[in-house]
């Protein structure tokens, strides 16, 4: 059976799979900050919700005082007083 070609680049790089083919990676750091890498753009941005826009889905960040603290190109941070983080499709 072959490899798809993503399965074969990550397995011999070492790299995860979502890495390499470009996914959405949020990680959070306790309940104030959240990192998001590999979006495309955001969507909507208040105080209350920020929606970013990834390769192959969403992600909805709910809370208070909520702000980006920075951006570029490839990833942002998100600050305040986060409750909840919605991933779709």
């Amino acid at each position: 059976m072959k490899a798809r070609p993503l399965n074969y680049v990550s397995e011999h790089l070492n790299l995860p799979a979502d890495v390499v083919g470009g996914a959405c990676i949020v990680t959070s750091y306790g309940r104030n900050h959240i990192y998001i890498e590999n979006y495309k753009g955001i969507i909507e941005y208040t105080s209350e919700l920020i929606r970013i826009q990834g390769k192959n889905c969403r992600v909805a960040v709910f809370g208070t005082k909520l702000c980006i603290n920075y951006y570029t190109d490839n990833d942002m941070r998100i600050d305040g007083n986060i409750c909840e983080v919605h991933l779709s499709e």
